[in-house]
């Protein structure tokens, strides 16, 4: 039921950012990406894929799509030139509240039909889960 769950709200989920050009993992990525720049820190490509769980690979084509759209910058490490600090644009910034405004309306359809204390109540249960799984 979780992997159902995952694979209809993920699909709905990418289906709304169609318009934005986006997929639900890009999106993931920018929202990371602004919460870094806001706190002053720099993001390389292995930050990103320990922050999202998923393989260098994946990411790689990710990011190379996300630059291909303009989303995202890649440049030399001041300091490392192996690594690629990674940067979203001027672009990105600019579909942020949009991006957020879709997903917060995507969440709340998930939800809808529930009572505050149902949705708290979901939270908490899933919060469980995730900390059982992380055991």
């Amino acid at each position: 039921m979780f992997k159902f769950i995952h694979l209809t709200a993920e699909n709905r989920f990418n289906q709304n950012l169609q318009a934005l050009n986006l997929t639900s993992s890009q999106m993931h990525i920018l929202i990371y990406l602004d919460h870094c720049e806001r706190v002053g820190k720099k993001v390389n490509q292995r930050d990103i894929e320990k922050h999202l769980h998923l393989s260098n690979p994946t990411i790689t084509g990710l990011l190379q799509r996300m630059e291909a759209k303009g989303f995202i910058t890649r440049t030399v490490s001041e300091t490392d030139g192996r690594n690629k600090e990674i940067a979203q644009t001027d672009m990105s910034r600019a579909i942020h509240a949009e991006m957020h405004k879709r997903l917060d309306a995507e969440n709340a359809r998930m939800v809808q039909g529930m009572s505050e204390q149902e949705v708290a109540q979901l939270k908490d249960l899933l919060q469980r889960i995730l900390d059982n799984i992380r055991e």
